[in-house]
């Protein structure tokens, strides 16, 4: 160890524009729409000459969230989406391409199924063990998404984003002029207990006010009917 007399001094490195900070993890955004989102807000917020503790500020997040949403560790919200695009003023470019995230944490087609959905004029719809969608309470959702959080198949933001989803779909029954809405339910969807008995009351109390609306016709076929009727109907449906 050598020592020197004198006058301590502090150096502290300036990193210059352009220079690739220590421990900077590279996203490949060609891999996942998450990664896409993460890799463009750090591209953007560069060549604004911004730090991640500006752009916090800016958007109204922790500089911690900005570093795990640009690393892919986090998945962006609907809200951060939004306020990126007010922050970086671009327009709805962060708003769509969080779209395609939640998409990509939905069953493949599904995204082009629930376009097609909003623009139809006639539904049909058949279900078997669970209500449909377009019927579930936001409790009744929130229980199922929950529970494929604990089997490990979604994580707790795309079960939030599957909430908003089904509420966003909800939102076809009351668009003018309305689509046609039949529904059958197979018994079990009836007879399967979801969350506490409170979930299941209020969720029957909507199916109830689903089956008065004018443009609705909401069917249930009973256990009694046998497997090769319902087979039937459910080719129909």
């Amino acid at each position: 160890m050598t020592l020197y007399r004198g006058t301590l001094q502090l150096v502290r490195h300036e990193r210059k524009v352009g220079e690739t900070p220590l421990n900077r993890k590279e996203l490949d955004p060609d891999s996942s729409p998450q990664a896409a989102f993460g890799a463009r807000l750090r591209r953007l917020r560069e060549e604004l000459g911004w730090t991640q503790e500006e752009l916090a500020e800016q958007m109204g997040y922790s500089s911690t969230h900005i570093s795990s949403v640009e690393t892919g560790r986090k998945l962006p919200t609907f809200r951060l989406a939004r306020s990126a695009d007010k922050a970086l003023g671009t327009g709805d470019m962060f708003e769509r391409a969080w779209r395609k995230v939640r998409h990509a944490g939905l069953l493949e087609g599904f995204p082009q199924f629930v376009d097609h959905e909003a623009q139809a004029q006639e539904i049909r719809l058949y279900e078997v063990g669970i209500i449909p969608g377009l019927l579930q309470t936001p409790d009744y959702a929130t229980v199922l998404a929950q529970s494929a959080v604990k089997r490990g198949a979604i994580t707790d933001d795309q079960a939030e984003e599957r909430v908003t989803l089904i509420a966003e779909r909800q939102a076809t029954l009351e668009r003018t002029p309305s689509p046609l809405v039949f529904v059958v339910l197979d018994e079990s969807c009836l007879r399967r207990p979801i969350g506490e008995p409170a979930v299941m009351d209020a969720q029957l109390a909507r199916l109830i006010e689903f089956a008065e609306l004018p443009n609705t016709v909401l069917q249930v076929a009973p256990f009694a009917m046998g497997p090769a009727v319902r087979s039937t109907c459910r080719s129909r449906c």
